[in-house]
């Protein structure tokens, strides 16, 4: 029986995933095709991480204050899809950089609050939250291949267009949301902001940022020059972007079976996991092994990024308040995602113009920390 909760908020995730999926791999790829230099590019992407250090916490603090996750939603995907076609339109480094940004500020926080609001669901049995998720992986991969496969017949300048037309989908699935609110009732108090950092700033919680934070952020030279260099190594687009969908097929397969992995191992085993096989895949990727080791180094996408968000959010659901459900996602995503992921992009930056490749020997170290910090996790929770 077809569940309309369930596909119309799996519509959001497809939507959301479809546009990150062009994004990722090829908003690069058009920054240098508008003459940014790998330093310009770095910027640029940097620049999109800043901004969730205040964005994220602030505005998923917000809609769980108001109990208007579904109004926030609607309201940043047309924002960002204005600012996305801002981007197109402009002209200079700093014009671009600018509406890049702002479409970053809005759209960051809808995955946060939408994680919060779906997981909450699934644990009260009205749907899977592994199966929606994986609508969301399913448009990425389309996303990946079919920008990959357009760039054989447009020009890479034309790629911004692509990009506005996935955030146009991304604001008609937001108007057919469900309503979404809060857990609690709607004549309970709203969480303050005092409450919020009381729960918030707990040693576990901590240990949680840094350990998923930089398995997460680990894929720091992966995210920003991947496409770049396999482009320079002599793989085609459709290639480039097949790469990119073998990593989330991998991660569809871990999603359709997350729930059994997840009372297998809890959140804690999640996250080291995680970890510790992000140190085997970015190992690999710095000797620039053949094709064929890239696409099983690739099908590690699923423990590097796919175990570790399985493991962040069902751990502020099993040990958090749910009440800060979505506040307590925007505050991961603002670190890892903004203070981490900026600072690890600038280092990539530096350690790819410097040596190309070996720069993934700093992201294994990442997830190496990230792994010994799980062991201290592990021990705080009893987990």
């Amino acid at each position: 029986m077809i569940n309309p909760m369930a596909v119309r908020t799996g519509a959001v995730y497809g939507s959301l995933l479809l546009m990150v999926g062009v994004m990722l791999p090829f908003l690069p790829v058009w920054l240098a095709a508008r003459g940014f230099s790998i330093a310009d590019v770095a910027f640029a992407i940097a620049g999109q991480s800043v901004v969730r250090v205040v964005a994220t916490p602030v505005l998923t603090y917000m809609a769980d204050k108001y109990r208007a996750r579904r109004r926030f939603i609607i309201v940043l995907s047309i924002l960002a899809a204005v600012f996305m076609l801002a981007a197109g339109l402009v002209e200079g480094r700093d014009a671009i950089v600018a509406m890049i940004v702002l479409a970053a500020m809005c759209w960051a926080p809808i995955m946060p609050m939408l994680d919060a609001v779906a997981v909450e669901q699934s644990d009260a049995g009205l749907y899977d939250y592994g199966r929606v998720r994986i609508a969301g992986s399913i448009t990425f991969i389309a996303g990946s291949l079919g920008a990959g496969a357009l760039l054989l017949v447009i020009d890479k300048t034309s790629l911004i267009w692509v990009l506005l037309a996935t955030h146009v989908l991304m604001v008609l699935s937001a108007f057919a949301l469900p309503q979404l609110g809060a857990a609690k009732a709607v004549d309970s108090k709203p969480p303050t902001i005092a409450a919020a950092g009381k729960v918030l700033m707990t040693g576990s919680f901590v240990l949680l940022i840094l350990v998923a934070g930089l398995t997460q952020t680990s894929h720091a030279v992966y995210y920003s020059f991947g496409s770049l260099h396999w482009e320079r190594l002599g793989y085609s687009a459709v290639t480039i972007g097949g790469l990119w969908a073998i990593g989330v097929v991998a991660e569809i397969v871990l999603f359709m079976y997350a729930r059994g992995s997840i009372e297998r191992m809890g959140p804690v085993l999640l996250l080291m996991a995680g970890a510790g096989f992000g140190v085997l895949r970015w190992a690999g990727m710095a000797f620039d092994p053949p094709l064929a080791v890239v696409v099983l180094l690739q099908v590690l996408h699923a423990a590097s990024y796919g175990m570790t968000h399985l493991g962040t959010i069902y751990y502020i659901r099993r040990f958090m308040d749910a009440d800060f459900a979505g506040t307590a996602q925007g505050v991961f995503v603002a670190i890892s995602g903004g203070v981490f992921m900026t600072s690890a992009i600038a280092l990539a930056g530096w350690a790819y113009g410097a040596s190309a490749a070996l720069s993934y020997l700093w992201m294994a170290a990442m997830c190496g920390v990230a792994l010994a910090l799980g062991f201290v996790l592990k021990a705080r929770t009893g987990s």
